[in-house]
Order: structure tokens, then sequence, then C-alpha cells
């Protein structure tokens, strides 16, 4: 009996010391700028003065929910955020951005009100309840100069390409067939139904970078298929029921490729197309597909109209 009432002792003084670290990790953690921001650091130290111009952050965020879910997470990109460094306090996440230093982790609790209106184009934000606290989390990896900073756009920007070309090779050498590269666009192409008289026209080296077949034409009709190279189905004009339309002197479709390369698809010809990303849904990707994503595509049944 005496035993159960020493356990029972511990378990509620356990109980209480958890409420109370709850308690005060959620409402007395916090510590307050004169401006009202209420923020803490849960990794690394607080700058004791904020840099000048000409710096960029490069940094991963979250935004979690008043029940503790995370809505918004830059984790899942496959490189870090880029931001110039803040110079001016202008609201309370530019305040809380000035205060990190390199390396640090910093958590923001701000209404969901606030929140909205310093988020108006995220979906996710916007269905979060009001009248309640969120919390924004700066995780800042690296405070880097401009020069430093377009170096490390360069370099990025070439291991992306260079990724998504290895990624158009290796799909084109496991289906096989006769691939021929466009060396400026980066564009890979392959002709069925050729005719022999045409069989000069797509061997000529980088087609896509000449003047198009189409030229004289203002506007076509076409199908099309449009897939990632992991076989994921984007777009698909024979079961949508209905011809596809590009314009030559307008973008009216949702990517470039289909207002560009119909018009180097000849009549009763079928081409095959796989193009970077930069000619599909380049780094905003889509539902389905992620950002700088290589697609295949395939244009057939081309006929002008104008």
């Amino acid at each position: 009996m005496k035993n159960k009432k020493l356990h029972i002792g511990i378990i509620s003084v356990l109980v209480l010391a958890s409420v109370a670290f709850y308690i005060y990790r959620s409402y007395f953690s916090y510590k307050t700028t004169e401006s009202g921001l209420k923020y803490r650091f849960i990794e690394g130290e607080q700058a004791n003065q904020p840099r000048g111009e000409g710096w960029y952050c490069l940094m991963n965020y979250m935004i979690v929910g008043p029940k503790g879910d995370t809505i918004v997470s830059s984790y899942s990109a496959d490189t870090l955020m880029e931001i110039p460094y803040p110079t001016e306090a202008k609201n309370e996440l530019t305040e809380a951005l000035m205060l990190a230093t390199e390396g640090s982790k910093v958590e923001v609790l701000l209404s969901t009100d606030s929140l909205k209106l310093k988020n108006s184009g995220d979906y996710k934000v916007q269905l979060l309840p009001d009248g309640e606290q969120a919390k924004v989390i700066f995780d800042l990896e690296k405070v880097i100069s401009a020069q430093a900073y377009f170096k490390y756009l360069a370099e990025k920007s070439f291991k992306r390409t260079m990724a998504e070309n290895k990624a158009i090779d290796d799909y084109s050498d496991k289906i096989g067939g006769q691939w021929y590269l466009d060396t400026f666009t980066m564009v890979k192409y392959r002709v069925q139904n050729i005719q022999d008289s045409d069989s000069s026209y797509w061997s000529q080296p980088n087609v896509i970078s000449n003047a198009p077949y189409h030229k004289a034409s203002r506007e076509l009709e076409f199908d099309a298929q449009v897939k990632t190279l992991g076989g994921t189905l984007i777009f698909d004009s024979y079961l949508e029921n209905r011809k596809y339309k590009s314009d030559y002197y307008g973008m009216i479709q949702p990517i470039k490729a289909l207002n560009v390369l119909p018009f180097y698809v000849k009549e009763g010809v079928e081409v095959e197309f796989l193009v970077t990303s930069d000619m599909a849904f380049g780094p905003q990707g889509r539902i389905g597909v992620p950002p700088y994503t290589p697609v295949y595509i395939k244009i057939y049944n081309v006929k002008p109209i104008k």
C-alpha cells in the first residue's frame, strides 16, 4: 500500500513537471523585442548586430500550425532557399531573420491572422483558423557575400543542368532507338513515320535551333502526350478528346515546349521529344511534377490552321 502511494506520488510529480515544462516552452521561453516580436533560438546564438547590404541568406524554413502540424516546409527542395539578407525590419519575419546567425535556428510566434497577410499566396496558410498562434522557423545555414552568391547560383545551375541531361540520356538509352540531340537547346528527339524525303531534314544537326518547318504558319493544331520520364501522365489530347493549339507569336500552352515544338513537326509525322525543365514546368513544377523535372513529349497530327 505504501509503495503504491509512493508510485502514484512519483507519477503525479512527473506529470506536473511535464505540464510545467510544456507551458514554459509554449509561453515563457520566448523573448520579446521592443516591437513586440516573440522569438526563441532552438539552435545557435543571437546576432550582436545585423549585417549591412550585399549579403544573401541560404536557408530552410517551416510554418507550423496551431495544432503543431507542419503547414509549409522548404526542406523537401533539392537546394537551400535563397533570399537577400534583410537590411530593415519591415515585419516580424525580417526582424527575426536579422537576429539569426549562421548555423542558427530561430522560431517566431505570431498570430495566424498576421501570417495570412504575409503569405497571401499560399493556400495552405490561408486555410489556417483565425485568431490563433502559429510558428515560423528559420534554419539559417549560411550568410554569403554577393560574389559568393553568384558563384553559388552558377554552380547550382550547372549541377541541375547536368542532372537533368543525365536523366534524359538514361531514359533514351533505356528505351533505345535513334535519338538526335540539338546541342543548343539540349532537346533530344526522334521521328516516327518518317519519309525518305524528310530524312535529311531530321538528321541535320541542331534542328530545333534552326527556323521551324511551319515558319509560314501563324497557328497550328495538333495532338500531344506529355509524361515525366518516370511515366506519370501529365497531358494527353487523345484522352481529353480535343486538339491542342499553338500560336507562333504567343504562349497559349502551359509549357514552352507545346508552344514551340509543334512548328518543327511536319504533317503526317510523329516526333518524340525529351526536354529539360526550362521548356517544361521549370522551378515551380506542378501537381505530380516536382521542380526541375525533364519530360517526354510526343507530338503528332500537326495541321496548320492559319
